[in-house]
């Protein structure tokens, strides 16, 4: 039996001669196929596994599913098991387009429905697709208990909420949106008696989990691994992470600040912010103007876009995204031993900024604006990982004086005015 290590170098091999540079090769190793060769080991082989690897996209599957990973990034899985599965059996890799198969696929009637049901509802596209996978999922449930349309009623949409309930628990939102607008057509068109008014659903909001920041330790270690052998955009990627973690930018606005934003003569920078709308300037210390101007001057590609930060490739054109950012910060972790906490990606740049501030007991109300934030509920995740400033949030009452009502007498004054010369407390 092949050797999954050996596999993969010869997909690799093929691969190289199909012409990928070199660059897209490692990306394919790191994110995709050294995975699938630490799935082998940490299931106590080194021979490949066809069911191993199946079993890996299946687990990239539901996390796709769950909205934990980009469609991309599971696809790209998927791609990787048709790759090596070909390589071994034939001796060659096969470079055909993966079909992507849906793994919910109704009968034909239910899928025309479900697409009638999804094109009258005015959805963007991106939310189409995320509400077109709970609408097919839905139907082939109906399906499985024998129900035709005309014959679905609330039960099975309760009945159906439950199963859900159990294997996409972090989805619930996207799955009652999804049977919301299933029933609202269903009583719309007369199709079905529904009386179940899914509106008054509350899918219970999971806990929120506290995402740690980056430190300026961790910060240096991988600014010191960013050159020439590590990335074809060095000295962007270098100017990318000191203007997130100087300036608390998010990496949608990172991406899309402009030649015109930059004021070289006071060092500041201006930007209206994608999330809120709201302007937003920050004083942008040496070392931060100093790499961005160096990207500009040394390695920023002439192009007819006025957005700083370019793509590697022509049309040279902006980042659409934030995934290579969230790729690039990845890596240099990797590559300077900094280590992968959960859930940490680019946007913990903008945390490591609003720590240090907290850390340096610079006030609530300052990070607040500094972050351009529109009200201080959205400090509570920085204030967390501050001892000092949370501390101030449990002083006790010594020093508010109580002039009426029932304790006015008991605690007219404050201790230290009952001291008298020589006492000690």
């Amino acid at each position: 039996m092949l050797k999954i290590v050996d596999a993969v170098d010869g997909v690799f091999e093929q691969l190289k001669e199909h012409g990928l540079a070199e660059y897209t090769l490692q990306q394919n190793m790191w994110s995709v196929y050294r995975a699938i060769i630490k799935y082998h080991f940490a299931n106590g082989t080194d021979e490949y596994s066809s069911q191993l690897v199946t079993k890996l996209c299946e687990i990239q599957r539901k996390r796709y599913e769950n909205g934990e990973i980009s469609r991309k990034f599971y696809r790209s899985f998927v791609t990787a098991e048709f790759r090596i599965r070909t390589y071994v059996e034939f001796g060659k890799v096969d470079f055909s387009i993966v079909k992507d198969f849906r793994r919910f696929k109704p009968s034909e009637t239910y899928m025309e429905l479900s697409e009638t049901i999804l094109n009258s509802n005015g959805l963007t596209e991106s939310m189409r697709v995320r509400l077109s996978h709970t609408v097919r999922k839905f139907f082939c449930f109906c399906e499985e208990k024998g129900r035709p349309i005309e014959q679905v009623t609330d039960k099975v949409f309760l009945d159906f909420v439950s199963e859900a309930a159990k294997s996409t628990p972090g989805n619930m939102t996207i799955v009652m949106r999804a049977l919301k607008i299933i029933a609202d057509y269903i009583r719309r068109n007369g199709i079905a008696d529904l009386q179940l008014n899914l509106s008054l659903f509350r899918p219970q909001t999971a806990s929120r989990q506290m995402i740690s920041g980056y430190s300026q330790e961790e910060i240096s270690k991988i600014l010191s691994v960013i050159n020439e052998e590590t990335s074809r955009t060095p000295k962007r990627d270098r100017a990318m992470i000191l203007l997130s973690f100087n300036a608390g930018f998010r990496g949608v606005d990172v991406r899309a600040v402009l030649l015109s934003d930059m004021n070289w003569k006071t060092g500041e920078i201006r930007i209206v912010q994608h999330k809120t709308g709201e302007p937003l300037s920050a004083s942008l210390n040496g070392v931060t103007l100093n790499a961005i101007a160096d990207y500009i001057l040394n390695e920023r590609p002439k192009s007819k876009y006025q957005n700083i930060f370019l793509k590697y490739g022509p049309p040279f054109s902006p980042l659409k995204t934030t995934a290579p950012l969230d790729y690039a910060i990845d890596k240099y972790c990797r590559l300077s031993g900094v280590s992968k906490k959960k859930n940490r990606a680019f946007h913990g740049l903008r945390r490591g900024y609003a720590i240090e501030l907290a850390e340096a007991e610079v006030s609530l109300t300052t990070i607040s604006q500094m972050l351009g934030h529109r009200d201080f509920s959205s400090d509570k995740a920085y204030l967390t990982f501050n001892r000092t400033q949370t501390s101030l949030c449990a002083l006790d009452f010594s020093d508010v004086p109580i002039s009426n009502g029932f304790y006015a007498g008991i605690f007219s004054s404050t201790p230290s005015e009952n001291l008298k010369g020589g006492d000690t407390e």
